[in-house]
């Protein structure tokens, strides 16, 4: 059996439950400014937006100072109110004030990476946002895994994954080759098909149980939704190596 030298993870939506602390600090945030004065359905209509926000994110066309913006402003515009820039800043401040009490990582994330940490490097590459990701890192109490010099985000890179470009300099600040590397991840076409491109192998791994139920009738390849099934496969390709 020959052992990958790096195992390369995702951060939001593999490692940490970052669907749960919208759910759980959105309605936090609106509490701490409106009370209970703001629209029941908000949260789905702040999350519409941030997902259909995201792709103009990831394609560097849109800031995510700007998302953060838009995504606040366009929920309200939904219930015919008009928010301004400052008030997208207090519900973002309000927002933060409560982060490291709403985020939690997958049940299963510590027993993942605990198992694989022995034999391998191990590192993230994340697509989210710089000034937030070591802090989630840091909460979620996985830098036991990981340093700072193992986060690699891809807005300090350039472009986002799956371009070539983020797996190619994720590999060089590790000093790997693309062979001896393999990405685990959330998104199919980022994590899964970029890293694959590039000439790693990869695994599609969804732990978050409402997700996993939507991806898993959806295509020709099912991912995996427990932590064991990762390490199992994990083995498996490695022995497959030789």
């Amino acid at each position: 059996m020959r052992a990958y030298d790096v195992i390369f993870f995702d951060l939001d939506h593999t490692l940490v439950d970052t669907r749960q602390q919208y759910h759980l600090g959105v309605p936090r945030a609106m509490r701490a400014l409106y009370g209970e004065d703001w629209p029941k359905d908000f949260l789905e209509r702040f999350l519409h937006h941030h997902e259909s926000l995201w792709p103009y994110y990831d394609q560097r066309v849109m800031t995510m100072e700007t998302l953060r913006r838009e995504r606040f402003v366009r929920a309200w515009r939904d219930f015919g109110v008009e928010k301004d820039e400052a008030e997208a800043r207090r519900f973002h401040e309000a927002y933060m004030a409560a982060f490291a009490e709403t985020l939690r990582p997958y049940p299963e994330t510590h027993a993942l990476l605990e198992a694989l940490a022995p034999g391998h490097r191990l590192a993230l590459l994340t697509n989210g946002s710089p000034d937030m990701q070591w802090d989630k890192v840091r909460i979620c109490e996985l830098d036991r895994y990981f340093g700072e010099g193992e986060l690699f985000i891809s807005e300090r890179i350039g472009h986002a994954k799956p371009h070539p470009s983020v797996y190619q300099a994720a590999l060089e600040g590790m000093g790997v080759q693309a062979r001896d590397a393999l990405m685990i991840g959330d998104n199919h076409r980022a994590d899964i098909e970029g890293a694959r491109a590039c000439g790693l192998d990869a695994i599609w791994y969804v732990p978050d149980p409402a997700m996993y139920a939507s991806l898993a009738a959806q295509g020709p390849e099912k991912p995996l939704h427990r932590a064991q099934e990762v390490v199992d496969r994990v083995r498996q390709l490695e022995a497959a190596r030789g």
